[in-house]
């Protein structure tokens, strides 16, 4: 895998791209003279793990013949303080098919995070991460 990241506008803009093409922008937090260009590298993180469990719960249902119509994933999060500052804890607000069996969706949210989500695996064990179903 070759990835790179290119300063695009100052102080801190940068453009994060891999070599099919595909990109996003990155910018600092406003606290450090962001100027709302882009997510910061926090927030990709955080939408990197989304994005690992949202694919992995998907699998893991498309496995047993489920396929969601809605699905959509809400995160609420605090960081520890200081520098660095690291979440702390993460929590998902899953909105997902009301007709989807809810021990199926909670195996399949389980799954991933304690067994296939490879971002979740490269972060702290200490994270607490934590969900809820919210059937739609």
């Amino acid at each position: 895998m070759k990835m790179e990241i290119k300063r695009i506008d100052t102080p801190y803009v940068f453009e994060f791209s891999d070599s099919n093409g595909n990109a996003i922008i990155m910018d600092s937090s406003a606290d450090l003279e962001g100027q709302n260009k882009g997510m910061t590298p926090m927030q990709v993180l955080l939408g990197s793990l989304m994005g690992c469990m949202s694919i992995d719960i998907i699998l893991v249902l498309k496995k047993q013949k489920i396929s969601p119509l809605e699905y959509r994933v809400e995160a609420i999060t605090t960081k520890k303080e200081g520098v660095p500052a690291p979440y702390d804890k993460i929590h998902f607000v899953i909105h997902i098919d009301k007709d989807i069996d809810l021990k199926r969706i909670n195996r399949a949210v389980s799954l991933s995070l304690e067994k296939y989500c490879s971002v979740r695996s490269c972060l702290k064990e200490d994270i607490e991460i934590t969900f809820e179903i919210n059937p739609s």
